[in-house]
């Protein structure tokens, strides 16, 4: 009885490990094919690249929303810091120029920033309250280089967004030719935030709501196995 007792808790424990192996494998598969593939690659792909079969991740994360809960919370915690540093830089202009090429090189690098500002997390709170947080301290960092005089007087916020999305397609498109081209385009995009540099524009900027209409996907809400 004694050895059966000891061979039930040694499979209990051995299944345990497997189980948090398991995780962690879909959660690396699942931030490397969000990066590329964005936040709706296939979900049986995530589970081919993790060496698990698809119950397994429905076992782990019955919706895509955990999935999503399980890998985001992190890189926007890390979104959150980055900005939070540029407005406490008492330069307006190195924190916002630093913050756009930080933002820039993290998309070159990884990808993901595309994925973190164009989706909506219905249903996640953490995700939205986070994202709500990083969108009013980019307001916040705009208005005061503006305020200050070191950004050109009509530079939107959403412009910036409209900027580092812009700049991760290129990123994208150049990474495996040319992987530092995207530094050149952000430094353009610097200059032309100047208010020396700055000309009248054919076209007013667009207004939260349009950018909100224009750029987020709903975040799904049925279960994983009624997926793809």
């Amino acid at each position: 009885m004694a050895n059966e007792a000891g061979g039930g808790t040694r499979r209990t424990r051995a299944e345990r490990s497997d189980s948090v192996r398991n995780r962690e494998r879909l959660l690396v598969a699942a931030r490397a094919l969000f990066a590329t593939d964005g936040l709706h690659a296939p979900l049986d792909r995530i589970a081919t690249t993790a060496g698990v079969g698809p119950g397994t991740l429905y076992r782990h994360f019955p919706t895509r929303l955990a999935l999503w809960e399980a890998v985001l919370e992190e890189p926007l915690r890390a979104q959150l810091d980055l900005v939070e540093r540029a407005l406490a830089n008492p330069d307006r202009w190195t924190g916002l120029a630093g913050y756009l090429l930080e933002t820039c090189a993290h998309e070159a690098e990884r990808g993901g920033y595309l994925n973190l500002m164009t989706t909506r997390f219905d249903g996640a709170p953490r995700l939205s309250e986070l994202r709500r947080q990083i969108q009013r301290r980019i307001v916040e960092l705009i208005s005061r280089a503006r305020t200050e005089g070191v950004i050109r007087p009509d530079f939107t916020t959403e412009d910036l967004v409209f900027l580092t999305l812009s700049n991760s397609r290129v990123a994208e498109v150049t990474r495996d030719v040319a992987p530092g081209a995207w530094r050149r385009n952000a430094e353009l995009f610097l200059d032309s935030m100047r208010p020396e540099r700055a000309h009248p524009l054919s076209q007013p900027p667009l207004q939260p709501s349009e950018v909100a209409l224009t750029m987020t996907r709903p975040a799904p809400r049925k279960p994983l196995s009624e997926e793809d």
